[in-house]
């Protein structure tokens, strides 16, 4: 293993969007609205601004306030920021997240997280977005990393599906503590 790439949502970070919207919707309309506004939001499809005044007539509060939320709910994991810098110094290191722009930016630039990546890809900024197996090529192509090479780690099994299908190898993200034990039992990686 020469090349790990993290996800940042749910693993660098906390989620976000699935504990904002089910305060202001129904689950299956949270879901819904997850598939397709988020989505379009991630793709770069529609802009953040955008995004926050949809849900903002869905939920019936200002856009500013659901904005707000969303910052209010960021918390970097510092275990896991802590195991990306001791892998750092061993193996190249992405980060492939579906994310708005500029929220996701102003995070990482707000707890100083791009200095723990060789490279970062932002969804949104690319027009394409996890499972597609197009996205973890660019990044792979970029780092000038081998998908035979490189292992994805994402708190999101159907991710995982899209790396495998780019040739990368994958593990499912529960917590720093356990990702750490199946580094070093499934590749002898130690950080």
């Amino acid at each position: 293993m020469k090349t790990i790439v993290f996800d940042f949502f749910g693993v660098v970070c906390s989620e976000i969007a699935p504990f904002v919207l089910p305060k202001y919707m129904a689950p299956d309309a949270a879901v819904e609205f997850k598939r397709t506004i988020v989505l379009d939001a991630d793709l770069g499809k529609v802009s953040q601004e955008e995004m926050f005044e949809k849900l903002a007539k869905v939920a019936r509060v200002p856009a500013k306030q659901l904005e707000e939320e969303f910052y209010a709910l960021v918390r970097i994991d510092g275990e896991v920021v802590k195991l990306i810098e001791d892998l750092k110094q061993s193996y190249r290191i992405g980060l492939l997240t579906n994310a708005v722009v500029p929220f996701v930016r102003d995070v990482m630039a707000e707890h100083d997280i791009e200095r723990l990546f060789h490279d970062i890809l932002v969804s949104a900024e690319e027009g394409m977005a996890k499972p597609d197996p197009a996205y973890y090529a660019r990044l792979l192509e970029r780092m000038g990393a081998k998908p035979q090479d490189s292992l994805m780690i994402d708190d999101n099994p159907d991710n995982l599906v899209g790396a495998r299908a780019a040739g990368m190898d994958g593990l499912l993200f529960e917590s720093a503590a356990k990702l750490t034990q199946d580094l070093a039992d499934r590749y002898t990686i130690t950080a």
